[in-house]
């Protein structure tokens, strides 16, 4: 079971779909390293800000304990994003500094805006550089792509 947040808040699954989630920082800190499971299987989220959501593909995943950090102890960061193009992806970053890429989840909806699923994208094909930076990917038009930059090597 997730662990709360000392300010009461957590991360949790917003929305589920067939092997695929999106995770929301229900809380007003910021949540650093989540580990996020499914069977065997573990992503580690890097950061989510407050109010924050995010894509994950695992199947019905679990959502484990997490650092918990004031979002001004950031330094001014900015979640890195994404839209998906015709000619690949193209990230944005306002940040002054390159964070590390972890690569990224790719999640697909229906006309109804349902999850249909996902897939990812491996960190070499993610750019969490400042500006802006498009990179070739095969990404149906539409598709939500959640970026997962870290603050540092680790």
């Amino acid at each position: 079971m997730p662990g709360p947040a000392p300010d009461g808040g957590e991360v949790r699954v917003a929305e589920l779909g067939p092997g695929v989630a999106v995770l929301e920082n229900a809380g007003t800190l910021a949540a650093y390293r989540i580990p996020v499971t499914s069977g065997s299987r573990t992503v580690e989220v890097p950061l989510l800000t407050p109010g924050e959501r995010i894509g994950v593909v695992l199947d019905r995943p679990a959502v484990g304990v997490a650092v918990w950090i004031a979002p001004e102890a950031l330094g001014g960061f900015t979640p890195v994003t994404a839209t998906a193009g015709p000619a690949g992806v193209r990230y944005r970053s306002a940040n002054c500094r390159a964070l590390t890429s972890r690569g990224a989840a790719v999640l697909h909806r229906d006309a109804a805006g349902r999850l249909t699923g996902g897939e990812e994208l491996p960190a070499a094909g993610v750019s969490c550089a400042p500006g802006e930076k498009e990179l070739p990917a095969v990404v149906a038009p539409g598709s939500e792509v959640f970026p997962y930059c870290g603050l540092g090597p680790e």
